[in-house]
């Protein structure tokens, strides 16, 4: 499997989820600092990554079926479906159980079931990271659609370009009127509500299109591309730390769209990166990283819970908080190296034999896709 990953894309997958890890691993800070507002910044950041991330690999999958105009919705939901709800449902059935035990109620989960739970309003603080996923599942469940009713005809008359254009103007003049006239703060109103935020992954699925074309200006000014979303990232969270974000309508408009069109930046330079040209036990842990990602954030706040229902959150020295933050590191990436190894790999094996194309209908060209590899 691993020599058709492109190692670009696994490093920006595993800097992402240790961005996100890093910013849990501050909470044990807490009782000495309750304000860590540069910290939290890197796990946002994490999670915008991760969508841009989502959008280039998932568009590759969708882009490739629509030039080959044998395009099923079916089968494209069905493998979507078997790579990320194993691993949603039984975290979820987790967290419910940690509820149970430590708040002593049942929580409200019904919502959580079908994704409902933040689409178009806040929500609720009960298994909170979930909030992501329900963004990438109702793109999963909408994008594949949308590409299926312009297949054909107005994809030979439409440039694709110019169809995901309009789709992430569309969904970011509903982010604006949202904003302008319900005046939502800016984290769990706006940042983590699915109707306003599914422009994030479409983002790096404009990424994929251009990367794609034909003598690709993406493909051949990689760097320079990255350097300027370096930039524009830098603009990003210098506006991220100064602006007032729960007033301010720029920080709950056009800020989303400046981070995740800075990160699309990266992703043609992180697609041409084939080679790492690091030491090979550096390689190896960074892909290990990559491929732990979804598990790794799915029970990192798991773990978390666990430890501060038993014997964390309550270090009253910085070493102590550091001890405490350092084995929490290590129980989640434990954690989820298990989880992938005895449960998320065995089902995703199990969905590549399921939903194999006989030979007779797979086309000429069928080779291992590297863009899709990590879907």
């Amino acid at each position: 499997m691993s020599e058709t990953r492109v190692f670009g894309l696994d490093f920006l997958r595993a800097l992402a989820i240790m961005l996100v890890l890093v910013a849990h691993a501050s909470f044990m800070f807490l009782p000495l600092t309750h304000r860590l507002e540069a910290v939290w910044m890197f796990g946002q950041l994490g999670v915008e990554l991760f969508f841009v991330l989502s959008g280039f690999l998932i568009g590759a999958i969708l882009v490739k079926q629509a030039d080959a105009a044998r395009f099923g919705v079916g089968r494209f939901w069905l493998r979507r479906w078997l790579r990320t709800l194993p691993n949603y449902y039984l975290f979820l059935a987790i967290n419910i159980g940690l509820a149970r035990w430590i708040d002593g109620a049942w929580p409200h989960a019904a919502s959580y079931a079908i994704f409902m739970q933040n689409f178009a309003w806040p929500q609720p603080i009960f298994f909170i990271e979930s909030w992501s996923l329900a963004v990438e599942e109702i793109f999963y469940l909408v994008a594949p659609l949308l590409v299926f009713a312009c297949s054909g005809r107005v994809m030979r008359r439409v440039p694709a370009v110019l169809l995901v254009s309009i789709a992430i103007a569309l969904a970011t003049l509903v982010r604006v009127i949202y904003v302008v006239t319900q005046q939502p703060v800016w984290d769990q109103a706006v940042r983590m509500v699915t109707l306003v935020r599914l422009d994030a992954i479409a983002y790096g699925a404009l990424a994929l299109v251009l990367y794609r074309q034909r003598n690709s200006v993406a493909r051949r000014r990689a760097g320079t591309i990255a350097a300027a979303g370096c930039a524009g990232m830098a603009v990003g969270v210098a506006l991220y730390l100064v602006l007032p974000k729960d007033t301010d309508v720029f920080a709950r408009t056009g800020l989303f769209s400046l981070i995740s069109a800075s990160f699309a930046a990266l992703l043609p330079a992180a697609a041409n990166w084939h080679r790492s040209g690091v030491p090979a036990s550096i390689e190896n842990g960074i892909r290990a990283i990559a491929r732990w990602s979804y598990a790794l954030y799915l029970c990192q706040l798991a773990v978390m819970r666990a430890m501060n229902a038993t014997f964390a959150g309550n270090a009253q020295t910085v070493a102590g908080c550091l001890f405490q933050a350092i084995l929490f590191v290590a129980l989640a990436v434990s954690s989820a190296a298990l989880v992938y190894r005895f449960y998320e790999a065995p089902i995703l094996r199990l969905r590549d034999r399921w939903t194999r194309e006989p030979a007779s209908r797979a086309p000429a060209d069928a080779t291992p896709e590297p863009l899709s590899e990590l879907t």
